[in-house]
């Protein structure tokens, strides 16, 4: 499921992705009795130190809230998350670092090793 406030977003995402399997599109508001097994913070908001409107009832018992901002320690959705009961938390460093390591494999032929560098820039979610 892809959220969005501006469902016609969401509409245009699912539309690249509907290969993949079947993928709904819904704004926030259709959001209300839905539980996830993960849900992303894909969202601005935490740029901002704002919310996106999830409900605290869409994380499902062992759930995991995953926010993209990376080094930031423990955002407002996270805080969010684990108020709502998540123990298991996550922030983009691991996806940044290995995006990059990608591109670098790309130009250079040799994939570096991640470990370092996400030990490096993780800040605790505590």
């Amino acid at each position: 499921m892809i959220c969005n406030r501006t469902v016609s977003k969401a509409q245009d995402l699912v539309a690249k992705v509907s290969d993949r399997g079947n993928v709904l599109a819904v704004g926030y508001q259709d959001l209300a009795g839905q539980q996830f097994d993960v849900v992303v913070n894909a969202t601005s908001a935490s740029l901002h130190n704002e919310l996106p409107p999830v409900p605290a009832s869409v994380f499902a018992e062992g759930c995991l809230a995953y926010e993209l901002l990376y080094g930031k320690g423990l955002t407002l959705f996270l805080r969010f998350a684990r108020d709502a009961g998540v123990k298991q938390l996550a922030d983009g460093v691991g996806m940044f670092a290995e995006q990059a390591a990608e591109a670098f494999t790309w130009w250079k032929g040799v994939r570096p090793d991640t470990a370092a560098v996400i030990r490096q820039l993780t800040v605790p979610l505590k």
